[in-house]
């Protein structure tokens, strides 16, 4: 009887030492599959990643750095010829001239901006680089009157308009532009940054883009642009190229690049 006693004892241990050694090793494979999957999902989404990143790259726009809607004139980049005088044309109802190729894309934009309520207002379009040089001193000599030296006055300056030579205004691809309701009821300060949380702006930065135009100088992209922001100031680059500029904002500047490295 004992020993069929001592042999029954041995099988239950032996059991559950063996329940026990299968335990620990079901769950050791378990983390391990688990730490497998982890590690799989990390590497899948890396490599998405860079897929998504080829495949922006795969898909710029077609275009050039000297085709003449993607010309880049700032600060930092000087026109380096007066454009054909031929090439501007007055648009229609205005006095103000454009590129006669941006003609239709602007008047696109304006009856669109209609329709949804946001009648437009031209403020400025083509500048002479003579004229720039006059918008620009008096940039300069309003600041000295309130009391800043000539040297303080020019650095003020710079920050909202450019030095003759380096305006965008002077491609005929430019324009800066308000809505009607933001022009009725701040008649004084038609350009300023707040003019960003305007609806009529807010339209324009979502739906220029369909006709070609960019918000020129964003928010947050001052160290590129070396513009402060300007919620106004459009410029025509052609529908492909602004969406593809807007949708991954960036600057004109960045997109040159981009162009450059395809």
């Amino acid at each position: 009887m004992k020993k069929i006693v001592k042999t029954v004892s041995l099988i239950i241990i032996g059991i559950i030492v063996i329940y026990g050694i299968n335990r620990f090793v079901t769950r050791k494979v378990v983390i391990e599959d688990a730490d497998s999957s982890v590690i799989a999902s990390e590497k899948e989404t890396t490599q998405k990643k860079e897929k998504e990143q080829e495949t922006k790259q795969d898909i710029l726009p077609d275009g050039s750095i000297d085709d003449w809607n993607l010309i880049l004139v700032g600060p930092e980049h000087p026109l380096e010829k007066d454009i054909p005088q031929d090439n501007l044309v007055e648009i229609p109802g205005s006095v103000m001239q454009l590129d006669r190729r941006v003609i239709e894309p602007y008047q696109q934009l304006t009856q669109a901006a209609e329709q949804a309520g946001y009648p437009l207002a031209l403020v400025s379009s083509y500048r002479s680089v003579s004229y720039q040089e006059q918008v620009f001193n008096d940039a300069v000599y309003q600041y000295m009157s309130q009391g800043l030296s000539e040297k303080e006055a020019i650095t003020e300056t710079k920050k909202t308009s450019t030095e003759p030579g380096n305006s965008e205004h002077h491609t005929g691809l430019a324009i800066d532009v308000v809505d009607t309701d933001w022009q009725q009821n701040y008649p004084r300060v038609l350009l300023e940054p707040a003019y960003g949380d305007e609806p009529g702006a807010k339209w324009l930065a979502e739906h220029a883009r369909e006709y070609g135009f960019i918000v020129r100088y964003p928010e947050g992209k001052e160290d590129i642009t070396k513009i402060t922001y300007e919620p106004w100031h459009f410029r025509y680059v052609g529908v492909e190229h602004a969406k593809y500029i807007e949708e991954n904002h960036l600057t004109l500047e960045e997109y040159i690049d981009l162009l450059k490295e395809k």
